[in-house]
């Protein structure tokens, strides 16, 4: 699970983030509460002071204060008040209404210590005019009344009344009470009016208003103050249900994780003990051991029905279980039909029946096998391995773990099957490295008795011939020499059979038609058997192709079936020729068969069957149960076609004769193959540029190439062509190769000289050139190569 740490990060972010985010929000909810309550305070109190302001100043305008102590203490409030709004963090608009009512509250200010010292004057005034009046009452009734009606009326009509009713009143004597009478009546004439203006003045200002409007403002900057407050809060519980989401997701996750840990250790076990009977195990335990493991795979992943495949080693059946005998095709009809609809995901499918529209085949084979889920699984490296299986649960099949496990045993296995392979490959290459020592020695034993024996044979058969020329026709001297030229010449035929069996596996191989061949043969041994109905051919096709020899492959058919005309008492041998398709490892009679295609001539005979006593050693060099035959017929056989990678099996036909099957790997209609060397020493002269080049050909076609860069020195030459089985020039000018050429002609002895060259001078040519294309094509240089040498081994072997 990749994914895992950045789970543990974002847990870890948002439970930051959402502490963070509670102490933001704690902190602005309080911000607000305390922004709120100071703002809505002070601007209660300063509204009541004003009040209170407003009401002080009437009671001081009708004399009922005493002093101007509770007007001083209204005027203090509302500074305090303003100064504490001042001191608030506020909007610019609640700013300058705040601006603007401060400003009216200092002009407040001094409306009322303009009305506080002409009320000082007014009050004293007042209280001496009603003290003087009293004195006075008689003469100055009028004017006391208009000064009472200005006290409680300032309008300009009561003013005016009052200044006439003053006009009209005598002059009074200085120092008399009549004179402080007129005086302060004129005093209160003047201040009443002023003092009533000083109070409307400061109704005027609508200091409520102002009031209102700051609460207004400020009413909605606590609104936002309460959004943004509320937006935090939403904030904080959002992060603190992904903080709850992603704690949650975490601990199943890492609930997740646990498990998946305890199904790799699990994996781990089951892989373990899968692999541990597979080591060092032979072939003969291989299957049981692999059994076993399919039987632990299917325990572990609670399968229904399991069924596993190795195609590379098709000598195995399909393992299986519960039930061993389930049907082989089981799984290949499955691995057909994911196939044929494309249904791979990689290296697995995942199928249930009745969702298969986009797998109709698919769908089909799951019904027909009565099954509702599948799960089908491959790999090809180390080795090709097929499981197909039957969970229990889809869902199970699915999970991550689950689709491990299976992968890590699957390659367990694989590991075991390419570990096989290699040992089964191991043993065919030691048995072919043995027959071929077998071969180089017994071939090297032929070649020296072979012209050992030429040579008395020669000597033998002139002594009979110049003794039959010496003696008359009949007589028991010249039946003598008859039989030894007869014995002779069966002595030159063994010694043809020695030298055709040593000269094995040298021949070359071309894509041919095996009917041909049989057909050539048939008119051979028709021929030699002077009756054409002594065999009969069957096939259906026309063409039959293998890459093999010809001569070799007939000199195979003409054994056999001489050795089954022998035995037949004059009854027709019959001869079919077919394709076979072995779908897997397939064990005969005498060697087996990897799964593949194949051509197959079978020789039928109508004698009594193949001795059981010698049956093991049909094929052996020099076994024979044929009285005066070589033993050499059927091993020559033998080892033609196990040099042409088949083999033969011999059994009883329908007649209770003996039936020898020869079966050759089939290639495709028409198919080039290039002859590969066997390691052949190859001289290689050309230019430095394309050398390099060329001894990677060479290499590359199974020889070993020996270099020399042009020009060549002829000192060079002298002890290099004698270590070598051909030689290969290649050059863009004759001019370049004319020292070297005339140089190697003379140590050629019995090898052949390649020229890859533009065009040779003249018409005359060295007896052992082969003229190539110049550049050089590798099919052309292959064969070339391959007959130059097998001609070098035929010429050694004589």
């Amino acid at each position: 699970m990749i994914w895992l740490p950045g789970l543990r990060i974002a847990t870890a972010i948002l439970f930051v983030t959402s502490i963070a985010l509670g102490v933001v929000t704690l902190r602005a909810m309080n911000d607000s509460r305390r922004w709120v309550n100071a703002a809505s305070n002070s601007i209660m109190d300063y509204a009541l002071a004003e009040r209170t302001l407003q009401l002080d100043l009437l009671n001081a305008r009708a004399g009922l204060l005493r002093n101007y102590d509770p007007v001083n203490a209204d005027l203090a409030a509302g500074q305090e008040n303003l100064a504490d709004l001042e001191n608030l963090q506020m909007q610019p608009a609640a700013r300058r209404i705040l601006g603007r009512l401060i400003a009216t509250d200092r002009y407040q200010e001094g409306l009322v210590e303009q009305f506080k010292s002409a009320n000082a004057l007014l009050q004293n005034s007042l209280a001496r005019f009603r003290a003087n009046g009293a004195s006075e009452l008689g003469a100055h009734n009028v004017l006391s009344a208009r000064i009472l009606a200005l006290t409680l009326d300032t309008s300009p009509q009561t003013v005016k009344e009052a200044r006439e009713a003053l006009a009209r009143m005598p002059a009074a004597a200085e120092g008399t009470s009549g004179s402080q009478f007129l005086a302060h009546a004129r005093l209160l004439v003047s201040v009443l009016p002023e003092i009533d203006d000083h109070l409307r003045a400061i109704r005027a200002l609508k200091t409520e208003g102002r009031i209102d409007q700051l609460q207004t403002v400020l009413s909605v900057e606590s609104r936002q103050r309460a959004t943004l407050v509320c937006n935090l809060q939403v904030s904080l519980v959002g992060t603190i249900l992904l903080l709850i989401v992603s704690a949650v997701s975490l601990v199943l996750v890492q609930r997740a994780r646990t498990r998946e840990l305890e199904a790799q250790a699990a994996n781990e076990r089951l892989s373990g003990a899968i692999a541990t009977p597979l080591i060092g195990t032979g072939e003969a335990t291989y299957r049981a051991q692999v059994q076993d493991a399919v039987r632990m795979l299917a325990l572990h992943i609670e399968a229904k029905q399991l069924q596993l495949v190795i195609p590379g080693m098709a000598h195995f059946a399909p393992f299986s279980w519960p039930d061993e005998t389930l049907d082989p095709s089981w799984l290949a009809r499955f691995m057909d039909a994911a196939d044929g609809d494309n249904a791979w995901s990689g290296c697995r499918v995942i199928a249930s029946r009745g969702k298969g529209v986009a797998h109709p085949a698919l769908d089909r084979a799951m019904r027909d096998a009565d099954i509702r889920d599948l799960v089908l699984l491959r790999t090809d490296r180390p080795f090709g391995v097929v499981v197909g299986f039957e969970p229990a649960s889809l869902a199970v099949a699915q999970r991550r773990d689950y689709v491990a496990g299976l992968g890590s045993a699957i390659v367990t296995i694989a590991h075991g099957a390419r570990r096989e392979a290699l040992l089964l490959e191991r043993d065919r290459l030691e048995r072919t490295l043995a027959r071929a020592r077998r071969m180089e020695t017994i071939g090297a034993m032929a070649s020296g008795v072979a012209h050992n024996f030429n040579n008395i044979i020669g000597a033998i058969g002139g002594f009979a011939e110049m003794g039959q020329e010496r003696t008359r026709p009949g007589s028991a001297s010249r039946n003598s020499f008859d039989e030894i030229r007869a014995a002779v010449i069966r002595a030159r035929d063994l010694v043809d059979d020695i030298l055709g069996f040593a000269r094995r596996g040298r021949s070359l191989k071309r894509p041919i038609n095996l009917l041909n061949v049989l057909t050539q043969a048939v008119r051979l041994l028709s021929a030699s058997a002077r009756d054409e109905k002594a065999f009969d051919l069957v096939s259906s096709e026309m063409a039959y192709p293998v890459l093999g020899a010809t001569s070799d492959l007939q000199q195979a058919i003409i054994n056999i079936c001489n050795n089954a005309l022998f035995v037949s008492d004059d009854r027709p041998v019959t001869i079919s020729l077919i394709r076979r398709q072995v779908p897997m490892d397939m064990e005969l009679s005498h060697g087996s068969l990897e799964a593949g295609s194949y051509v197959v001539v079978t020789v039928t005979d109508s004698g009594p069957g193949v001795p059981a006593g010698a049956f093991p050693r049909l094929f052996e060099p020099f076994f024979t149960t044929k009285h005066g035959g070589t033993g050499l017929g059927l091993s020559t056989a033998w080892e033609i076609v196990q040099d042409h990678g088949g083999t033969i099996d011999v059994g009883i036909g329908p007649d209770g004769g003996g039936r020898f099957s020869i079966w050759l790997p089939e290639i495709e209609d028409g198919g080039a193959v290039n002859p590969i060397g066997d390691g052949n020493r190859i001289l290689l002269i050309t230019e430095p540029e394309g050398l390099a080049e060329h001894e990677d050909l060479l290499a590359e076609l199974g020889y070993e190439p020996i270099g020399l860069a042009l020009p060549v020195e002829r000192e060079a030459l002298q002890d290099v062509v004698s270590t070598c089985d051909a030689v290969l020039m290649a050059a863009s000018r004759f001019a370049l190769v004319e020292t070297a050429v005339a140089s190697i002609v003379p140590q050629l002895k019995g090898r052949v000289l390649l020229a890859a060259l533009p065009d040779w001078p003249g018409s005359e040519r060295p007896g052992p050139l082969l003229l190539l294309k110049h550049p050089i094509q590798v099919e052309q240089v292959s064969y070339a190569l391959a007959e130059a040498i097998a001609a070098h081994s035929r010429e050694l072997a004589v």
